[in-house]
């Protein structure tokens, strides 16, 4: 491959096929390198636009956004978009592999042609995944304008092109695993995401909220969209978890963690009557015990004892214990934050904004970085109270047994 030509059609799906299955591989290896490559080829093939743009006509390019590559180049193309987009946006790398409107005319166009049966769910994979990227968006901007009413009305936007997809789809949500993993993402960033933070909103748990309706707000919607998260563990058929690919896992984890954190905080002071509700629906005793059972005995009696659902099992115990740990010291009355104070965390500045107050939002920001250090995820020990994800926000979990 180093001696030969690069831009070859062959070669791109060679490395698609290979970035797809490393999804499901114990430890894939420079995933995001043969990304790149993939991102390159595209872009010297030119597969990112039309094959014959009408850029000089006397109509003036009417027709430069239509598809006329054919049904190869084209699932090529918005194979390597979604990959691309998902890995910079649930590893928080930097975005190669930008969106354009010919990505969704393709999509478009081969769900016309209808080749596969599931041609159909191209383009609103496709669709969700620029909404996930435009809350990324939002939050990066409103740091750099320090524009919180453009925040919150973007987010809304957002917001509602969500609920039109799933009360417009020609087809049953549960039908595209990766649609539905999709949503299930998109509506957990909508509600972690704030002006000034991170759009996993690993801020929120060390702000003040001024008002208690702002707090009780951002409970309700996070709590239930980890628990949506979660639900797509829960209801899996008992076997299918082999089927579940490296970001899904990396997902259902910073579920996971997320939800003991709001748990215990909804538990705490004045709030507690009026988020029990909440907390019964969550139910993260009986939950993270289901998950440890079923995860034990996912292996099967004679699984090596290092096989990967058993460090999966072990993680999640690990996160029992602590939770109920906290839970055990947890007082009615108490307001004492649940993540450790700043200076006992090692340092590593992820780009807080020090400016102040959030436009037209009752919530008041402290300003600061987010206290981690660059290597932070490569320590399995790590006390999972300092942290939000207790796993390498990386590739990922060594799941995939087998490959």
């Amino acid at each position: 491959m180093v001696e030969g030509d690069f831009c070859q059609l062959d070669l791109l799906q060679g490395l698609l096929i290979n970035l797809a299955w490393a999804h499901y591989q114990a430890k894939p290896k420079r995933y995001i390198q043969h990304l790149h490559l993939a991102t390159s080829i595209i872009s010297d093939l030119r597969l990112d636009k039309p094959r014959r743009p009408k850029l000089w006509s006397a109509e003036g390019g009417k027709d430069k956004n239509k598809p006329d590559w054919g049904p190869d180049e084209m699932r090529a193309l918005a194979g390597t978009y979604y990959l691309s987009s998902s890995s910079s946006i649930i590893l928080q790398k930097t975005r190669q592999f930008f969106y354009t409107p010919y990505i969704t005319a393709c999509c478009e166009h081969l769900a016309s042609w209808n080749e596969y049966p599931t041609d159909k769910y191209l383009p609103y994979m496709i669709t969700v995944q620029t909404l996930i990227e435009g809350v990324e968006d939002l939050v990066n901007n409103t740091v750099s304008t320090n524009n919180g009413l453009n925040f919150f009305s973007g987010c809304q936007e957002i917001s509602q092109k969500c609920t039109e997809i799933k009360e417009t789809l020609p087809f049953p949500l549960s039908e595209s695993p990766p649609l539905l993993l999709q949503i299930h993402i998109l509506e957990l960033l909508l509600s972690q995401s704030s002006p000034r933070g991170t759009s996993f909103g690993l801020d929120k748990f060390n702000n003040q909220f001024e008002h208690e309706s702002s707090l009780i707000d951002w409970l309700s919607a996070s709590m239930s969209a980890a628990r949506s998260l979660i639900s797509v563990i829960l209801v899996m058929p008992q076997g299918e978890e082999m089927y579940m690919s490296n970001m899904g896992w990396i997902m259902m984890n910073c579920g996971l963690n997320l939800a003991v954190r709001l748990d215990l905080v909804a538990a705490r002071g004045s709030i507690s009557g009026s988020m029990q509700h909440l907390r019964r629906f969550l139910d993260m005793r009986h939950t993270l015990r289901q998950l440890v059972l079923r995860f034990e005995a996912t292996p099967g009696q004679d699984a090596p004892v290092d096989h990967p659902f058993y460090g999966l099992a072990k993680r999640i115990r690990r996160l029992e214990n602590w939770y109920l740990s906290q839970a055990e010291y947890q007082t009615p009355d108490s307001s004492v934050s649940i993540s450790p104070p700043v200076n006992d965390q090692p340092l590593l500045s992820v780009g807080t904004d020090a400016s102040g107050m959030s436009v037209g939002a009752s919530m008041p920001f402290i300003a600061g970085p987010w206290p981690m250090s660059s290597d932070w995820y490569q320590n399995p020990d790590l006390d999972i109270s300092t942290f939000l994800f207790a796993d390498p926000v990386e590739f990922p979990i060594n799941l995939g047994y087998g490959t």
